[in-house]
């Protein structure tokens, strides 16, 4: 079975089913380390709304905590090595915004990928 990548996950962005499990999934991964997200649906899209609420926690992170964040990141399962490889691939944008759209994508395909072993059963 194939997984998808990150860069492979645009197909699944409108897919309601499988991104109230990435909210749900945000949420968890975010409350562990005592953030609180919450989630209105009321936002452009989805991704929108978690960019918009985890880009300055990711950004507090950044300037006030970095261990807590790279515990986080850790916990969210985003290699570092991968991760100082697309800040480098992404020099113009700023560090919070190229992390913050890591962590979405990544939530999503633990969802997709959760969503084709439970499918496939």
């Amino acid at each position: 079975m194939n997984f998808p990548s990150l860069s492979e996950l645009t197909p699944y962005y409108n897919r309601t089913d499988l991104l109230e499990k990435v909210v749900e999934q945000v949420k968890k991964d975010f409350n562990w380390f005592n953030f609180k997200i919450t989630f209105k649906g009321k936002e452009v899209s989805p991704y929108q709304e978690l960019y918009n609420q985890i880009l300055p926690l990711i950004d507090e992170l950044l300037n006030d905590d970095y261990p807590k964040l790279m515990a986080m990141l850790y916990r969210i399962d985003l290699d570092e090595e991968f991760l100082n490889r697309k800040l480098k691939e992404s020099e113009h944008v700023d560090t919070d915004e190229v992390i913050t759209d890591l962590i979405i994508k990544r939530e999503l395909q633990k969802v997709v990928i959760r969503d084709m072993y439970s499918s496939k059963n």
